[in-house]
C-alpha cells in the first residue's frame, strides 16, 4: 500500500475519512521521476524512491474499527460482508501483450476510449484478477482496483506490479471503503449481474464518482434458447465440485471449446460462406485467448452465480432515475447479448 491511497480512504462501517495508518513492514520501491508531473506532492516519495507499506493496520478515528494491511494491500471488509469466492485466475499469468485482452477492455468500455483514462483519478469495482486495471494504468491513470475476493486482490497486486500510480484494496462493493465523490471515472465490469440488489450498487457506486465524474458499467443481457439451458445445466454441475474438480473440468471445457468452436472459427471465418455460421459457436471470440486463460475465465463463470440478466432499458432507466447526463447504453454482442452504460454525474 502507498501513503496516497489514504487520501482515498474511508471506513466502510460509517464513511468517517480520517483513517490512521501505523506501519509495522515497509519497503522503498525505485521509481522514475516521468510518474509524476513537476510539483507534485507524493507522500512517501523521496530521493526516486516510493515506500510502499506491507504490513500495518488502517484505524478508523470515528467508529473505532481497525482494518489489516498484509502483503501490501488494505483489508477493508465490514464484519460480517462476503467474502468473495476463489478465482480460477490465481492458476493463470496474465499476458497483457496479448492484443485480443486490450481489444476486449475497449470494446467493454465503449464509447469510452483510451484518452478518456489519461489523467483521471478511475476505480475500477470489482477488478477480479486486474486485467482492466492494467489498461486503464497503461493509458494514464491513476486506478484503485478493488474486489472482495482475496485470491483477486492477491492475483491483482502481482499483474500490476509495476505499475507505480495503481493500487490494490480489498473491499466489497455493497459497502466500498472509498471518499464520496472523488473519482472522476467509476467503472464496473462484469460485477452487477452477480450481486443481489444490481440496482442499490449501482447507486452506491455513482455517489463515489465526482460532479463531472462517470460511471461506466457492463452487464449481461437475457439469455434465451440453447444458450441458457445450457448455461444453466454447466452451473448445475459446478455447484457440487471441489474447486480443484471444477479446474478439471474446466479444462475440460475449454478443450472442447478450443477444438470444436475457437480452432473452426479462427481458420474458416474469413470464407464468406462460413463466416456467418462459425459466429454463432460458443464463445467464438476468444480463440486467441491462452489457453489457461479460457480455462481460468470458464471455471469463473461456472463458479460465480449470475443472480439476474438485464435489459438495456433497464440499465437507461437506472442513469435517468439517478439523475445522470450524457447517457449512452449500447447493446455489445459477443456470443451473447450484453449492454454497456455510461452516464456523466450532475
Amino acid at each position: 500500500m502507498k501513503r496516497r491511497l489514504l487520501d482515498w480512504l474511508a471506513c466502510p462501517a460509517c464513511g468517517d475519512a480520517r483513517l490512521a495508518l501505523e506501519a509495522k513492514t515497509t519497503e522503498n520501491r525505485r521509481v522514475y521521476v516521468g510518474h509524476w508531473t513537476p510539483g507534485e506532492v507524493v507522500p512517501g516519495l523521496a530521493d526516486g524512491e516510493v515506500e510502499e507499506v506491507l504490513d500495518g493496520t488502517l484505524s478508523c478515528r470515528g467508529c473505532h474499527a481497525q482494518y489489516p494491511i498484509t502483503d501490501g494491500i488494505p483489508r477493508m471488509m465490514v464484519a460480517g460482508s462476503e467474502v468473495g469466492v476463489a478465482t480460477g485466475h490465481k492458476w493463470t499469468e496474465f499476458k497483457a501483450a496479448v492484443p485480443e485482452f486490450e481489444k476486449n477492455f475497449l470494446d467493454i468500455a465503449s464509447p469510452l476510449g483510451a484518452g478518456d483514462f489519461t489523467g483521471r483519478l478511475v476505480l475500477d469495482a470489482g477488478c477480479g484478477f486486474g486485467r482492466n486495471a492494467l489498461f486503464a494504468a497503461r493509458y494514464g491513470a491513476e486506478v484503485v482496483a478493488f474486489d472482495n475476493s482475496a485470491e483477486a486482490v492477491a492475483s491483482c497486486q502481482t499483474n500490476l506490479d509495476g505499475a507505480v500510480r495503481a493500487h490494490v484494496v480489498q473491499g466489497d462493493v455493497e459497502r466500498p471503503p472509498f471518499r464520496r465523490g472523488l473519482f472522476d471515472l467509476v467503472y464496473c465490469y462484469g460485477v452487477l449481474h452477480h450481486v443481489r440488489d444490481a440496482r442499490s450498487i449501482f447507486r452506491t457506486l455513482g455517489e463515489l464518482a465526482r460532479p463531472g465524474g462517470r460511471l461506466s458499467i457492463w452487464v449481461y443481457g437475457p439469455r434465451q434458447g440453447s444458450m441458457r439451458v445450457a448455461t444453466g445445466a454447466l452451473r448445475g454441475a459446478a455447484s457440487a465440485m471441489s474447486a480443484e474438480q471444477l479446474h478439471t473440468f474446466s479444462k475440460v471445457v475449454a478443450a472442447g471449446l478450443r477444438a470444436f468452436s475457437h480452432t473452426p472459427y479462427r481458420f474458416l471465418s474469413p470464407i464468406p460462406p462460413f463466416g456467418f455460421v462459425l459466429s454463432h459457436l460458443p464463445v467464438h471470440d476468444h480463440h486467441r485467448w491462452p489457453f489457461d486463460v479460457v480455462v481460468a475465465d470458464i471455471y469463473d463463470r461456472l463458479r460465480v452465480p449470475v443472480i439476474a440478466y438485464f435489459t438495456g432499458e433497464e440499465v437507461e432507466r437506472w442513469y435517468a432515475e439517478a439523475g445522470y447526463a450524457d447517457i449512452h447504453v449500447t447493446r455489445r454482442v459477443a456470443n451473447t447479448e450484453s449492454f454497456r452504460g455510461l452516464g456523466t454525474r450532475r
